[in-house]
C-alpha cells in the first residue's frame, strides 16, 4: 500500500527504519549533489527539508548520511526548480537578437551603431568584446567611490543580483560597487552606457572556504533595481548538468598576457571545454583543491598550447555557451582559478553554474 506522505514523527521513525536497509550511506553532506538528471540536480538535504519528494517508492530513497535523529536524504529538485527559467523567459520577452552582417569568416559580425567604432586589441588570446552584445557583464569594485578599484567580473542575473565567485570579497576588502553596462572603464568615449550601484548585501555559498576553491560562488545585491536596455541585461543561467557544445566564451576585464596589467577594455575568448578526467590529470591536488577538480561542481575550460584562458581580473566573470536555436546565450560557468594564467596544459577552472541553481533561486527568487 501507499504511504501518506505526512512529516509527522512516525514518518520519521518509518524512514529511519528502512533507510538502512534501502543502500548504503553515500557519505555526502548537505548540499552536496548526489544524483545527475536532466531535470536538475538532486542535492543532500535533511529529509524534513524534502517534503515534495515521494518516499513510497522505497528504492528511491538514498541516504547521504545519517545526522542526528532526521536523516540527510538525496532529493530531488522541487518543481519550482523553474523559478530561474521563469524569469529568463520574463526577461527575454521584447528582446531582439544583434542585427548582423555575413563576413568572410562564415561569423556573423554584430553592427554596432558606430560602424568605424575603434576596436581596442585585447582575457588572453582573446578580441575586444563589442558594443551591446554582453550586456549581462558587469564589474565589481573595493574602494571609495570617486576612486573605485574594479577587482573582479560578474553576471546580471535579475533586476538586483549579480551573480560572481565568493573568493572576490573578503572583510578586509569588501566588494562595495558594481558597474553595468560598461565597454572600456578607462574613458566615456566609447558605444556604452554605464550605471553604478552600491552593493547592499553579499551572499558566499555556505560551502565556500578559503584555501578551498570548491563552491567559489557569490551573489551580490544592489541597492536598486537596474532598468534593462541594449546595453544591461541580464543571462539566464544554465540548469542541466550535460553542456550540448564543445565550446565556450570567457568574458571579462582581465589580463591580456601571462604578468600583463589588466585590460580596461571588455575582452573575450572562445575556449574548448576541457573532459574531467583530463583536468583531473592536469590539475591534480594542491590546497585549492585538495581532493582534486569536483566533475559535479566544476567545469575546466582552456586550450591545449595556453593560447587562450582567463587571467586574474577575470575572477567571477561569465563563461557563457549558445543556446542551439537561438541567438542568446547561458552562463554556465562562472571563472574561479588556475594554475597559471595562459601557460600551456594549464585550463581555467570555472564554478558550475547548474548545480548552484537550486541555492541561487532560494535567495534571489525565494
Amino acid at each position: 500500500g501507499s504511504v501518506t506522505m505526512l512529516f509527522s514523527e512516525d514518518f520519521v521513525i518509518l524512514l529511519l527504519c528502512v533507510l538502512p536497509s534501502i543502500a548504503a550511506t553515500l557519505n555526502l553532506d548537505e548540499g552536496d549533489v548526489c544524483l545527475l538528471k536532466n531535470e536538475g540536480n538532486w542535492t543532500c538535504q535533511p529529509v524534513d527539508r524534502c517534503r515534495h519528494a515521494d518516499f513510497t517508492n522505497r528504492s528511491e530513497i538514498r541516504t547521504c548520511k545519517l545526522k542526528g535523529r532526521l536523516p540527510i536524504v538525496c532529493c530531488p529538485p522541487k518543481i519550482s526548480n523553474n523559478k530561474a527559467e521563469f524569469a529568463c523567459l520574463r526577461y527575454r520577452s521584447g528582446r531582439k537578437c544583434p542585427a548582423t552582417t555575413p563576413t568572410t569568416t562564415g561569423k556573423p559580425d554584430v553592427k554596432s551603431e558606430k560602424d568605424d567604432f575603434d576596436l581596442v586589441p585585447l582575457v588572453i588570446g582573446g578580441n575586444a568584446s563589442l558594443p551591446k552584445t554582453r550586456p549581462e557583464t558587469v564589474l565589481l569594485g573595493i574602494g571609495p567611490e570617486n576612486n573605485v578599484n574594479w577587482v573582479c567580473g560578474g553576471s546580471l542575473i535579475s533586476e538586483k543580483w549579480v551573480l560572481s565567485a565568493a573568493h572576490c570579497n573578503s572583510d578586509r576588502d569588501p566588494l562595495l560597487w558594481v558597474r553595468l553596462g560598461e565597454l572600456d572603464y578607462a574613458t566615456d568615449k566609447d558605444d556604452a552606457k554605464p550605471i553604478q550601484r552600491r552593493i547592499v548585501k553579499t551572499v558566499a555559498h555556505p560551502q565556500f572556504k578559503l584555501p578551498k576553491i570548491y563552491h567559489d560562488v557569490l551573489l551580490v545585491e544592489m541597492n536598486q533595481s537596474v532598468t534593462f536596455n541594449n546595453y544591461v541585461a541580464p543571462i539566464c543561467l544554465h540548469r542541466t548538468f550535460e553542456i550540448e557544445t564543445p565550446k565556450a566564451t570567457v568574458v571579462g576585464w582581465g589580463r591580456t598576457g601571462f604578468a600583463d596589467d589588466v585590460s580596461s577594455y571588455l575582452q573575450e575568448a572562445d575556449l574548448t571545454l576541457i573532459d574531467h578526467d583530463e583536468c583531473f590529470r592536469l590539475f591534480g591536488t594542491d590546497a585549492a583543491v585538495p581532493q582534486g577538480i569536483d566533475k559535479m561542481a566544476q567545469i575546466c575550460a582552456g586550450e591545449s598550447d595556453g593560447s587562450k584562458d582567463s587571467c586574474k581580473g577575470d575572477s567571477g566573470s561569465p563563461l557563457l555557451v549558445p543556446e542551439p536555436g537561438s541567438c542568446v546565450n547561458r552562463l554556465v560557468g562562472i571563472v574561479s582559478t588556475g594554475k597559471q594564467c595562459g601557460l600551456a596544459n594549464s585550463p581555467g577552472v570555472y564554478a558550475r553554474v547548474s548545480t548552484y541553481v537550486p541555492w541561487i533561486e532560494s535567495i534571489v527568487w525565494p
